[in-house]
This record gives structure tokens, C-alpha cells and sequence, in this order.
């Protein structure tokens, strides 16, 4: 007789659950925006009231200010002392190298690139925001007898050019006086013999 209960009881539950049981309360139907027609609507609101043109205005300012005034390379001081060194340049081949026939040209090893190619640049690292560096390389860079590059660490290298008709140049990211080694400036590099000499002069000398 219980075992009968139960079977009754849990097939009434079944029945019950599988019943529609109506509606409980009042409906409301869901609309959710279609995101394309609210951006469409977004876009056309901001540029009717010119918030669109503010905004792009913002970010070419920006974008122009960084490019113009980049972030000075990181743990670059002004030298203290005047002191050389020397940089090899080496080219690693992993594998022999050859022409189109299969002839090999160079096999695989290391290579001092000065000797197969020069480095016919003399290139002086400087302070842009230091006035006494920026004359002291603008006159090397008139008395060189080997095409000169001015290389800013820091400074706006763009108000430069306009102020003194001469190329600038930036160390983008550090990546020359990182190779180098070059932690205070000005430095001078330049090749000595199947080397790069480096440089770095002290304020005092300048």
C-alpha cells in the first residue's frame, strides 16, 4: 500500500510539472537596441553637437605633442667626465650564404661588418634641452669633415630643425645608446681602425 502511495504521488508531481501553469502577473515585451543603429545614433548626435570634431581635435593634439616632445630616453645623464670606448660590430651567419647559382659568398660564422662596409656617418648624441650641448654639436656638425647626424636623447628634435635649419634626429626607444652603451652625453661615435669609438665629453669641456 505505501509503495502504491508513492507511485501515485510522484506520478501527480509529474503531472503537475508538465501542466501549463498560466501566467502569473502582468508581461512586458523585450526590446534590446539593435548596437549598430545606437552607434549610427551616437555618432550622428556627437557630430551634431561637435563633440565628434573636439574629440579628434584632442587626439591630433596629442598624437602631434608626442611626436614633436617624445619621452626622454631613460638613465641618460649629462657627462661629468670624458671618457672612450670601442663597439665591434659583429653579423652572426647561422647558415653559409649564397647567390641564386648555389655559389656560397660567405660562409656561416661571424663577420666585422667595417669590414665590408664603413660607417662613413659621425653621429653626436646630445641633450635637445641643453642649450650648451645643442651649440656644441651644431659646430661639430660645421667643422666635420664626414657627414654629421645630431641625435637628441631628449629635447623636441622638430623645434630644432625649424630654429636652426639643420636636421635633427631622435633615439627612438633608445635603441643606439642602448648597443652602445651610451649613459651620458654628449657622445661622439664615429669608426676608428675596424672599430666604433665612443665618447662621451664632459660638460665642463664643452
Amino acid at each position: 500500500m505505501k509503495h502504491l502511495l508513492k507511485i501515485l504521488l510522484l506520478g501527480l508531481s509529474l503531472h503537475v510539472a508538465a501542466d501549463d501553469l498560466g501566467v502569473i502577473g502582468k508581461t512586458y515585451q523585450i526590446n534590446e537596441p539593435d548596437m549598430i543603429e545606437w552607434i549610427k545614433s551616437r555618432a550622428s548626435s556627437m557630430m551634431q553637437s561637435g563633440e565628434w570634431e573636439q574629440i579628434q581635435k584632442q587626439a591630433i593634439d596629442r598624437t602631434r605633442n608626442y611626436i614633436n616632445h617624445p619621452p626622454a630616453i631613460p638613465n641618460i645623464t649629462d657627462a661629468a667626465e670624458t671618457k672612450s670606448w670601442y663597439y665591434t660590430p659583429v653579423v652572426q651567419l647561422k647558415e653559409n650564404l649564397t647567390d641564386g647559382q648555389g655559389h656560397t659568398i660567405a660562409k656561416a660564422g661571424q663577420y666585422n661588418a667595417l669590414r665590408y662596409m664603413p660607417f662613413d656617418v659621425q653621429l653626436l648624441f646630445i641633450n635637445g634641452d641643453n642649450p650648451k650641448q645643442v651649440e656644441w654639436a651644431l659646430e661639430k656638425n660645421k667643422e666635420s669633415d664626414v657627414r654629421t647626424k645630431i641625435v637628441l636623447t631628449s629635447g623636441s628634435f622638430m623645434d630644432l630643425d625649424k630654429e636652426h635649419k639643420v636636421w635633427f634626429y631622435y633615439d627612438q626607444g633608445g635603441k643606439y645608446t642602448q648597443k652602445l652603451n651610451i649613459t651620458h652625453v654628449p657622445a661622439i661615435v664615429k669608426q676608428d681602425g675596424t672599430q666604433l669609438k665612443i665618447t662621451e665629453i664632459s660638460n665642463n669641456e664643452l
